[in-house]
């Protein structure tokens, strides 16, 4: 029935066969031996999370075929379903190789012949979808892919299976007809096509058996040398993307590892390929290069260095360099420093760079684009923890920071406020701040920025108003709040971080903290996730989440009568908030529940823009092309609302400083609020707790003037640490 079953075909087949699956296993096993050496994850947790999900993320092709990207979706989604499918015909071909009495045409003829006309259906749509990726590359030429030779080879290789598939087929129904395996062959309706055709021109015996065997031993060595390739390919994919989604992450993107037992540890960050988890060395061998990530990335889309694709494929590169060459009997040189010594082994801080390293915000969109799973910023961080703690190698302004929390417990350079002032001016103004003793349902954790920085301070005493007013059980730690590590952690000093979070947590612990309000997103996202690898564990809620809840309960009970009604508001999403934390909706409920229009950014909830603040950017200065955050603002500007509205006090700096070098918002007035200060304007307080203590609803709060000598030259953001000298 095939060229193999008869000698000297079947010991051809056999030869091929076993020496192409040798190389296969041979290829993989070397990198595989990465994974091993790794250090350990456990990602076996959640499992019905994780088997369930392969549903819709690996069958569906979801996360692949999104509305943002239908062309490139629909292409892959035909190559992709006909790869499944037709994997039964693969499997058949080979076994009829060995003996056709063993192939499912014979053992299973009823159901073979149901399935025939959706894999002839399946090898159309697979040359079509081979098709419109070559259109795509030809014409289309996105800029965030990678256009290569690697790709025309798998294209090749694809369209060349499906061809010589349908090829063989037609040539087994002509030279076979009588086989009671084929005597539904018209079922195969493309094959069987070209069968009639054979007919038709009457080919000869002969021509038909030399092509049939042509087709036959193409379609072998065409499938088993794609399956040699892969691994040496981007579309390496292919073989490893099942685990890649079995094992994809469950906590939030915004969540970082802990470096365990660090006061033992030898090394810290990864500053060589073991240093990283299986599951980041995984994650080069699951990049396509479609470049979705460096698309919606901050840094790269205001002209910085970062590429999240590139960081990802230097890494795949760097394990690539450090697996012995295909030709296993050779043996790669050592590197040389030049004067005939051993150059020093490089680091992965060489192979993605100083700078592609510090521009990243952690914002996560590249882990939100990316079809497969891959964990962009955990790879990215890991290496700045190496940079920081091993090399000491970082930006100034990041050193500076990192000072100022050893020395003084938060990262504000030269604010001349106390953790203690704001309680002080309430007090003054008749409001008394109640101070958490264990007796209160929730502890407010204010944040540097909330206790800190004055324009930030109006909104913490806006919520401690709205507290009241709502009757919420509350009390603040005052003097005795720390940093919450956030900063120090995203630069880099994870010791710092855990000294920190440490000592809140045996603070908080000691007095019998079992709930958390924080209106930072940054100490919500630490508090929440990620103090809960140090025994502390506490249900944290966001500002706007509570806010939301008591206009619901009717504990808030906003005016429609103060002015904003009249007001266009546009919400920025904070990436700590909404990616990261999926929380959306809460901020938007409260913007109309104050009877203000809303106007969506187009770039808004789980898709926002970062402000440019993440990833303790708040105190590292931008050096190559646009400020993010006056980007964002534009982007806020330009949809001819009148009030920016916000959720985090990194978010306000940012956007003050932004609407202060975009002409248009200034020309607009355009003013930034936080949620917080837009309900405080509208709620009519029954409880003597506004400054004048007559239950009047506050003031829209203005912001606050530069110091004079402090003001940022045009184009240049503000550190805000730097306002004034201590």
């Amino acid at each position: 029935m095939t060229p193999a079953n008869e000698f000297p075909g079947n010991i051809l087949y056999f030869v091929i066969f076993f020496g192409f699956m040798a190389f296969f296993a041979w290829s993989m096993y070397v990198r595989a031996r990465w994974l091993f050496a790794a250090q350990p994850l456990n990602r076996l947790n959640h499992l019905f999370w994780r088997i369930t999900g392969l549903v819709p993320w690996l069958l569906g092709n979801a996360r692949v075929a999104r509305p943002r990207y239908w062309y490139s979706g629909l292409l892959h989604s035909m190559i992709w379903w006909g790869f499944i499918v037709l994997q039964i015909r693969t499997l058949n071909f080979l076994l009829n190789g060995i003996d056709h009495d063993i192939s499912f045409e014979a053992l299973v003829p009823g159901i073979y012949d149901v399935l025939r006309p959706v894999m002839d259906t399946f090898n159309i749509l697979v040359i079509v979808g081979i098709g419109m990726a070559a259109f795509q590359r030809v014409f289309w030429k996105p800029k965030r892919m990678s256009i290569n030779l690697d790709g025309w080879m798998t294209l090749f290789f694809i369209f060349w299976l499906m061809v010589t598939d349908i090829m063989l087929n037609s040539f087994e129904f002509y030279l076979h007809p009588e086989a009671a395996a084929f005597q539904n062959a018209e079922l195969s309706y493309v094959a069987y096509a070209f069968t009639e055709l054979w007919r038709e021109i009457g080919m000869s015996q002969g021509t038909a058996e030399a092509l049939n065997t042509f087709f036959w031993y193409n379609h072998l060595i065409d499938f088993l040398a794609f399956l040699c390739f892969l691994p040496y390919s981007k579309h390496s994919h292919v073989l490893v993307v099942v685990p890649q989604i079995l094992f994809r992450r469950h906590e939030p993107t915004g969540v970082l590892q802990p470096i365990k037992n660090i006061e033992e540890a030898e090394s810290f960050g990864a500053g060589k390929l073991t240093d990283f988890n299986w599951k980041q060395l995984l994650d080069p061998f699951n990049c396509t290069e479609c470049g979705r990530c460096t698309e919606v990335c901050p840094a790269n889309l205001t002209g910085k260095l970062l590429s999240p694709k590139h960081y990802i494929v230097d890494v795949r590169h760097m394990l690539d360099d450090q697996i012995p060459p295909a030709r296993f009997w050779m043996k790669k040189g050592a590197a040389s420093n030049g004067n005939g010594e051993a150059a020093e082994p490089k680091t992965t801080a060489d192979a993605v760079g100083f700078e592609q390293t510090w521009d990243c915000v952690t914002c996560g969109a590249c882990m939100e684009a990316c079809p497969v799973f891959i964990e962009h910023v955990p790879t990215i961080m890991d290496v700045r923890r190496f940079m920081v703690m091993e090399q000491s190698s970082m930006p100034e302004s990041a050193q500076a920071t990192l000072m100022q929390l050893e020395q003084r417990g938060h990262p504000w350079r030269g604010t001349q406020l106390t953790r203690t002032t704001w309680i002080e001016e309430m007090a003054a103004e008749g409001t008394e701040v109640p101070t958490f003793d264990g007796s209160q349902e929730y502890l407010y954790w204010v944040g540097c920025s909330g206790a800190l920085q004055e324009r930030n301070v109006k909104v913490t005493k806006a919520l401690v108003r709205l507290f009241m007013q709502a009757g919420v059980s509350f009390g603040v730690l005052a003097a005795e709040e720390g940093c919450s590590g956030d900063p120090a952690r995203r630069l880099g000093n994870e010791y710092l971080y855990q000294m920190q979070a440490k000592q809140n947590i045996e603070l908080m612990n000691a007095k019998g903290v079992q709930k958390v309000i924080a209106n930072c997103p940054h100490c919500y996202n630490t508090i929440k996730h990620e103090y809960p690898d140090f025994e502390g564990t506490y249900e944290t809620v966001h500002h706007t989440e509570l806010l939301a809840q008591l206009v619901r309960t009717g504990k808030l009970s906003a005016q429609q009568a103060d002015g904003l009604q009249d007001k266009t508001v546009t919400y920025h999403d904070p990436c700590y908030t909404s990616r990261h934390n999926d929380i959306i909706d809460e901020p938007r409920q409260v913007i109309a529940a104050v009877g203000a229009g809303q106007v969506e950014m187009p770039r808004c909830k789980r898709g926002t823009f970062c402000c440019g603040a993440g990833g303790s950017h708040m105190w590292v200065e931008e050096n190559r092309g646009e400020h993010i955050n006056e980007v964002r603002t534009k982007e806020a500007v330009d949809t001819g609302a009148d009030v920016i509205a916000v959720a985090c006090p990194f978010c306000m700096q940012m956007f003050e400083s932004g609407v202060g070098a975009v002409p248009a918002a200034e020309e607009r007035g355009v003013q930034v609020f936080d949620i917080a200060e837009l309900l405080d304007m509208s709620v009519a307080y029954s409880k003597p707790v506004a400054p004048a203590g007559n239950g009047a609803p506050p003031a829209a709060p203005e912001p606050e003037p530069a110091p004079a000598g402090d003001a940022p030259t045009e184009g240049e953001t503000p550190q805000s640490g730097d306002e004034t000298t201590a």
